[in-house]
């Protein structure tokens, strides 16, 4: 029973608010709340909206979880119809299966998604009114796994280095305008960092674990989390699984039995990916379903993503393996001229490069160095290819921050400066610069609508025209079936397969009643697209001049002819 005095007691509380363990809790306590209203600041300037339609498309996709407990989606493609038909597998697009992207981010927007469920239909119906569930949901979840991957970025950064470097690089990374823009993008990449640095984590402690620690039961359970991690990443996005080589790597270049552990490794992840690869097996025929034909995206056979918008492709092995090779070699190109060096801030993202030719004094941090550059490369390769896996590479920025940290301190030390102040202005120097993007995204002036094209009250007003069961055709499916909560196919190449589409592949006697274009096909180039190109048969009909046997006659120009939307018949009257 402990006797002290209460005078006693109150002196020790004092002493530790002051110099001890309180002082550091209360430290803590500040840069938390001072690096939350930071962020808060930045949001409040830097989001109005979604901008990229993945995002959208993503987030339809939460909310068709939300209420159908399935990866339905309401965005579809025509050259996704013609895939699922060709293996035998024609759906109604009422409940039209996801077949291009797996399922854990959207599952994780449905539990966001829950508690707002009024504000779909009423949110965002006013001109530049903010749509509710991407204020409140979509940001504050990618918001929740900067901070949780921000907890990886340090315990990783100590594991290799020290507290001091930790720290600092935890600092960076939080400091970074990339990471806060990627975050409000509303693509889920937080949740792929943080799966993708948990995977890292867990391997250093599971190759410390059976190297130095010789504890066999804890490198075991470190190494199951470590493949949990790397599948659950997988499972948030496909490209994620090029961080794997470098993963088996270090496990391979770590451990005596170099084959035992990549194995395990490899077959736990695996097994956390088995069951949505069998669900898309039973689903499309294929274990990634149609998402592996994104790689003809600005290919020779398809200008931007015109593939999807056909339904007859009639496409080779010959021809596949001619265009993806063709685009390989000129995407590496592009990315290592233009995109490489804006995957990082400041002076660090260059000396991460220069610790290349310094050798550290552990062996995990430079085995782990190599790993990751394994992972780097083996992404970057993948990306020449797929483009949109060019994004995860921000998941490498804490561990160069970590590196070029830890080497400046090299070169700081070797500079043997007496003044300490002078050490403390180097180092505060270097993360000022980092943070600099950051500091001047704070500044006005505050972004503006992303419009053209995307305006959720003029998505709303369209969508809600057309009756429940009515099927809408849009240069914008992302768009309408995430504000507008409607079914809507990607309008096809051409004028025929328009009509292929609306009288032959819509089942369930569900008609197009809507065709809605928007700036995404009148900003087109007029002579090379519209005039002449893939474009020429919709011209007229943009121009208003419509075919005699079009069934959508009635027209409604909106925004001073921005957009243009066409249905069977007037019903806009008293609107």
């Amino acid at each position: 029973m402990d006797t002290k005095p209460v005078e006693v007691k109150i002196q020790d509380f004092i002493y530790n608010i002051d110099v001890g363990i309180g002082l550091r809790i209360v430290q803590a306590v500040l840069a938390l709340l001072a690096m939350g209203f930071v962020v808060l600041w930045f949001t409040a300037v830097r989001f109005r909206g979604l901008k990229d339609a993945e995002a959208m498309e993503l987030a339809q996709l939460g909310h068709n979880v939300l209420r159908h407990r399935a990866m339905i989606t309401q965005c579809i493609r025509p050259d996704t119809m013609r895939f699922m038909e060709r293996r035998g597998r024609r759906v109604s697009v009422e409940r039209y299966p996801d077949t291009r992207h797996p399922p854990l981010y959207p599952a994780l927007l449905a539990l966001t998604f829950a508690p707002v469920r009024g504000a779909f239909a009423t949110s965002g119906a006013k001109p530049g009114e903010l749509f509710t569930p991407e204020q409140w949901c979509i940001v504050p979840l990618n918001h929740l796994f900067v901070a949780l991957s921000a907890v990886f970025v340090y315990r990783i950064a100590r594991r290799l280095f020290s507290t001091r470097v930790a720290r600092l690089t935890t600092i960076v990374f939080l400091l970074s305008r990339l990471i806060w823009e990627d975050s409000l993008s509303g693509l889920g990449l937080p949740v792929v960092w943080f799966f993708g640095l948990g995977a890292w984590y867990f391997l250093i402690r599971c190759t410390d674990a059976l190297g130095e620690e010789a504890s066999p039961r804890r490198g075991a359970v470190f190494l199951f989390l470590a493949a949990l991690f790397a599948g659950a990443a997988v499972l948030t996005r496909y490209a994620a699984m090029a961080l794997w080589p470098g993963m088996l790597a270090h496990l391979a270049f770590s451990l005596r039995r170099r084959v035992l552990a990549p194995a395990a490794f490899l077959a736990i992840a695996l097994a956390t990916l088995s069951p949505w690869l069998v669900r898309n097996w039973r689903v499309t025929g294929s274990l990634f379903g149609d998402a592996p034909r994104t790689a003809l995206h600005n290919s020779q056979l398809s200008e931007g993503d015109a593939i999807d918008r056909t339904m007859n492709s009639q496409l080779t092995f010959g021809a596949i393996r001619r265009a993806v090779t063709a685009k390989a070699v000129r995407r590496f190109t592009e990315i290592y001229r233009f995109e490489l060096g804006r995957q990082g801030e400041g002076l660090l993202f260059p000396l991460f490069f220069a610790t290349f030719l310094f050798r550290f004094v552990r062996r995990e941090t430079r085995r782990f160095r190599w790993s990751a550059a394994i992972s780097m490369l083996s992404l970057l390769l993948v990306s020449t290819v797929f483009d949109s896996a060019l994004r995860l590479f921000h998941i490498f920025w804490p561990i160069m921050a970590a590196y070029a940290i830890a080497f400046f301190f090299v070169l700081l030390d070797r500079l043997q400066w007496q003044l300490r102040i002078a050490q403390i202005g180097a180092t505060a120097g270097v993360v000022a610069l980092s943070a600099l993007p950051f500091i001047a995204g704070l500044l006005p002036p505050a972004e503006g609508l992303p419009y053209p094209p995307y305006l959720p009250a003029f998505v709303k007003f369209v969508s809600g025209l057309l009756e429940p069961r009515e099927t809408m055709c849009t240069d914008m499916p992302w768009a309408t079936a995430w504000y507008g909560d409607r079914v809507s196919i990607y309008v096809p190449i051409s004028l025929e397969e328009f009509y292929e589409l609306n009288d032959y592949r819509v089942t369930d006697g569900i008609r197009i009643r809507g065709l809605y274009f928007t700036t995404l096909t009148r900003d087109l180039p007029f002579a090379r697209v519209l005039l002449t190109g893939p474009y020429k048969n919709w011209f007229p009909i943009l121009q208003g001049r419509l075919p005699n046997d079009f069934p959508l006659t009635a027209g409604l120009p909106l925004n001073n002819m921005d957009q243009l939307f066409l249905t069977d018949r007037v019903r806009w009257g008293g609107r």
